[in-house]
């Protein structure tokens, strides 16, 4: 139990370290980063113990280094864009202010069934837009969308309701779908 405990132990120092070199210091790169974690998962390759009573280490060893090579490509673009955030956190927080906004815009005490189901992607385009330029910015942008470039975004997103519309119509009266779809079966025949 106590060998249990301390390499455990040993495990969770080697994520603290690597979180802690994934930690962004004053105007660091994606490339310093980079070559900071590069350095850290080599030499914790070449040290890990591979036989004996500390081969489990060098197993977690090979399964930290294999996680991070399969997120590699991506796992280092938030250090020289500020926009995009490092965390998923973040990312959630995000998330969860549209999801506020669109329940104070709307009234309503869930997004679930709501515009947010049908057109959340183009309400988290608009957000994640406003936020990067600023509304000032975004206002000056719509400014120069023509009325026909509007009213195709308009029937595109009316496209985009439309199931979810049609869903929330079958939720509220069953019967009627039904007997609508009934009716309609018998008409073509």
């Amino acid at each position: 139990m106590r060998s249990t405990a301390q390499r455990l132990s040993r495990h969770l120092e080697i994520v603290r370290q690597l979180a802690r070199l994934l930690e962004p210091k004053d105007s660091d790169s994606a490339a310093k980063v980079k070559r900071r974690v590069r350095r850290y998962l080599n030499r914790l390759e070449k040290e890990a113990p591979r036989r004996g009573r500390g081969a489990p280490t060098g197993h977690f060893v090979d399964h930290v280094a294999k996680k991070a090579h399969s997120y590699w490509s991506g796992l280092f673009w938030a250090y020289d864009d500020p926009r995009i955030p490092r965390t998923t956190n973040a990312l959630e927080g995000f998330f969860g202010t549209s999801k506020s906004a669109v329940r104070r815009t709307t009234g309503r005490m869930s997004t679930a069934g709501g515009k947010m189901e049908s057109c959340g992607e183009a309400l988290l385009r608009v957000r994640a837009l406003m936020q990067a330029i600023g509304p000032t910015a975004l206002g000056n942008e719509l400014q120069r969308v023509t009325p026909q470039k509007y009213a195709e975004a308009k029937d595109r997103l009316r496209a985009l309701q439309r199931p979810a519309c049609e869903r929330r119509s079958i939720q509220r009266d069953p019967q009627g779908h039904i007997e609508r779809l009934l009716q309609d079966w018998l008409d073509t025949s």
